[in-house]
């Protein structure tokens, strides 16, 4: 699985001050102590050379409900490999958005992504000019040794990883072992709730919400659904579940999109698809003016 202790997140500083070696400590809600790093590697070229100090929004003292379960198991000395950390800063190698993300040795991979206000940036960063882009090739490495050891965990054969018999049977196990990758539902009950559904914000234009925001953490595609409903089968039952929104990858349009296909997508560097967990709903033309001002709406 990948943590994902975003909800948990106190306190942090983590420091690249001395290339090749990220070291550094964060306070999580429902550890009585401080988690401390050491890992190998170095941040994205925004603050590689750095250190970097965060806030969360837990607080200390208050323990979330469930927090000391989820950390069970989760090493309190991280020593691993850095995978993609970032302040969000240009000249954005990874994405806009600060995230933090490692690959230990104990626990495998976790991921906390935060708000540009949550991050300081602490002395001056080695000029991007001066550095290369950290390597795609080596953080596909760092994803493939993962994904290897998860499939040791779930009991699977390497040669499973890639194909493991029938088509159905194929195509399930991607989307279970995406969701144990990503440590999240791409569509939760909460979201199911308060997506509106198919043709109810027919001819809104720029005034339609955008409800819920998918995105390929390894490039910039991003799907973004202001309507959904299930697709069923002659006897009722669920076999998909369609949304209608905006797409921006290649191209940008307005069009329909299916769950089943977000599940099992991986992008270039075999990350899944996952659901931007701090999206916040708003309408389509504070997104995307430029479509609607072409259009003359």
């Amino acid at each position: 699985m990948a943590w994902r202790p975003n909800e948990y997140v106190i306190e942090g500083e983590l420091d690249n001050t001395q290339l090749g070696r990220v070291t550094g400590w964060i306070q999580f809600a429902g550890l009585k102590d401080r988690v401390t790093f050491d890992l190998r590697g170095d941040f994205h070229r925004d603050i590689r050379g750095a250190k970097v100090h965060f806030v969360g929004n837990a607080h200390e003292g208050e323990i979330p409900e469930g927090a000391e379960r989820y950390f069970e198991g989760f090493s309190l000395k991280q020593t691993g490999v850095v995978g993609d950390m970032t302040a969000g800063l240009p000249p954005h190698d990874f994405g806009n958005k600060p995230s933090f993300e490692w690959y230990g040795y104990e626990n495998g991979r976790v991921v906390i992504e935060l708000q540009t206000h949550q991050v300081h940036v602490i002395g001056n960063p080695i000029p991007a000019a001066e550095s290369f882009p950290i390597s795609r090739q080596q953080q596909s490495q760092n994803m493939a040794r993962f994904l290897s050891g998860l499939a040791s965990g779930l009991g699977m054969h390497q040669e499973q990883v890639i194909c493991i018999g029938d088509k159905e049977a194929s195509a399930m196990a991607r989307r279970n072992a995406n969701d144990r990758i990503r440590g999240m539902k791409l569509l939760p009950q909460e979201i199911r709730k308060i997506l509106p559904p198919l043709y109810s914000q027919d001819g809104k234009g720029a005034a339609a919400v955008v409800h819920v925001k998918f995105f390929t953490p390894d490039n910039s595609w991003t799907w973004l659904a202001t309507e959904g409903e299930p697709i069923l089968d002659e006897s009722g039952n669920e076999v998909d579940f369609q949304f209608f929104g905006l797409v921006q990858g290649q191209f940008e349009e307005l069009g329909y999109f299916n769950l089943k296909e977000l599940e099992e997508v991986r992008g270039p560097m075999g990350l899944p698809i996952e659901r931007d967990l701090h999206f916040t709903p708003m309408p389509l033309g504070q997104i995307a003016p430029h479509l609607f001002t072409e259009a003359g709406s």
